[in-house]
């Protein structure tokens, strides 16, 4: 049964019926209701690896939820009101790859941030001091709609153990280098490192940048 609240009608979530009402950033949304299927229903393999990409991209997209709450941010605001999770669901689609029921990630086409703010120049990643990743980048504050302030986010994920690490925007466009700790427990296990900017200068304050897939590497 949907709960009303407000004022006269007021806003609506839960079921109505044949359809499902829900409260998305303070805006009314709707949508129908799925179809119950026989309980003797047995998908199709084509249907098993439509379901095995979801469920690897809700899995990703729980792991990445920090970082898709800075680069897609702005999107919430946007119609139609989409969730920084929801939208990182929706642009990696096709970073995920299903045959056979086996999934698989392309992480250099994962996108963590989505914008019109110049990108960041990044080099490549350094591993070589232990329990550190070093980014580098070009400064590119002379780019037009960019500035010297834009804050430099860096994203690092672990896939054996699905955690992420992100340093605090705390570094400047125009310092060109960051280095971000890791966990001991990293030692020796793969990475993928990712970077994006978010405005910060007075004509563009809050827009994001793409994001960059920086490389990948071994944690010393």
């Amino acid at each position: 049964m949907a709960r009303t609240s407000g004022a006269v009608i007021g806003k609506q979530s839960g079921k109505l019926g044949d359809i499902y009402g829900a409260v998305v950033h303070g805006h009314q949304t709707y949508r129908a209701m799925p179809t119950k299927r026989p309980k003797s229903y047995k998908p199709s393999a084509a249907e098993s690896d439509r379901r095995e990409r979801f469920k690897t991209l809700t899995q990703l997209a729980s792991v990445f939820n920090p970082a898709s709450k800075v680069g897609f941010d702005k999107y919430r605001w946007i119609k139609p009101f989409i969730a920084p999770f929801n939208y990182f669901t929706m642009i990696n689609k096709e970073a995920v790859i299903v045959m056979g029921g086996e999934a698989e990630v392309d992480f250099g086409s994962i996108k963590l941030a989505k914008g019109t703010l110049p990108q960041v120049g990044f080099g490549n990643a350094d591993f070589t001091e232990p329990l550190r990743v070093t980014c580098t980048w070009q400064t590119t504050s002379d780019f037009p709609g960019a500035d010297a302030q834009d804050k430099v986010w860096i994203v690092i994920y672990q896939p054996d153990t699905k955690a992420l690490i992100m340093s605090f925007g705390n570094d400047l466009r125009n310092s060109g280098t960051t280095t971000v700790r890791v966990p001991s427990s990293w030692t020796g296990l793969p990475v993928h490192v990712f970077g994006f900017a978010i405005g910060d200068g007075r004509e563009n304050k809050g827009e994001p940048s793409d994001s960059t897939y920086i490389g990948t590497g071994t944690i010393a």
